[in-house]
């Protein structure tokens, strides 16, 4: 009789020690079943990897994590840098609103800068970036897209996913952005009427007087460079209203140069953004 109690207990103890490391908080790397998931809490997860351990996710999205069941729910329609996640493409909002992150190999990168004022948002399961403001080397997602940067003083283009220095803006005017609603689109102009040497340029030929307003520049491989002197009291300008330089050169007499040439160019916006 106290035998068989004695090898009960023992029994139980041993079932009991087993239900008690199977229900041990896990953590990433442990081993795991594919298919398998859990809350860690309310702001993260556990998903299991192709390798068959546990890699961590976050839930940063107002719903966080919930588990009914065998059944887990992870919001990550919001997320920062390097935050885990389980679906390679698959986009989220930075925390701060700024950027875009794509995950790729379980970890959310940057993939677009949303740095113009309506930021990034989530709305019925899709995001849109306002990337109509972003610097030089900031990341992008489409080839030819446009944007100004933060200082008004460059038109941006994104080439090869990063956006490079189209166009310089020094002109009063600046580079500005129009919603054009009605056309379901956005264009920028940009007030190139001044640069400084080796400024960017997009249009072979055309011409930007000097920030000192001493010298005429023109567009040449891509770069401003110097074209005339203007030496005389006048300078040189640019008439707004005629849309053409003067450079006043002492050389000339005091008579100034004209130069036609639009005030500032038009650019188009791709206005479609990434799905969730």
């Amino acid at each position: 009789m106290n035998r068989l109690s004695r090898t009960l207990v023992a029994a139980c103890a041993v079932l009991f020690v087993a239900v008690l490391a199977d229900c041990k908080p896990r953590k990433a790397g442990d081993k795991c079943v594919a298919g398998q998931s859990l809350c860690s809490d309310k702001a993260s997860a556990l998903s299991c990897g192709s390798d068959g351990k546990f890699f961590a996710m976050s839930c940063r999205g107002p719903a966080g994590c919930v588990a009914s069941g065998a059944d887990v729910n992870c919001d990550d329609s919001l997320a920062q840098e390097n935050d885990g996640c389980d679906e390679d493409q698959e986009t989220a909002c930075a925390v701060d609103k700024k950027s875009v992150l794509q995950c790729n190999d379980h970890k959310f990168t940057v993939s677009e800068t949303c740095k113009g004022v309506g930021g990034c948002n989530v709305k019925d399961d899709k995001i849109t970036c306002d990337n109509d403001v972003s610097d030089v080397g900031d990341p992008c997602h489409f080839e030819g897209d446009y944007a100004c940067t933060t200082d008004k003083a460059f038109v941006l283009k994104c080439v090869g996913k990063k956006m490079v220095k189209l166009n310089s803006c020094r002109g009063t005017k600046a580079c500005r952005v129009f919603e054009l609603p009605q056309e379901k689109k956005v264009d920028f102009v940009c007030d190139d009427s001044l640069a400084q040497a080796g400024d960017p340029c997009d249009e072979e030929g055309e011409d930007a007087c000097s920030m000192d307003r001493k010298s005429l520049y023109t567009c040449k491989s891509a770069a401003f460079a110097l074209a005339k002197t203007c030496t005389g009291p006048k300078g040189c300008s640019f008439d707004d209203k005629a849309e053409h330089f003067e450079c006043d050169s002492a050389s000339g007499a005091g008579k100034p140069v004209n130069v036609s040439k639009p005030q500032a160019s038009a650019l188009p916006h791709t206005p479609p953004k990434p799905p969730k």
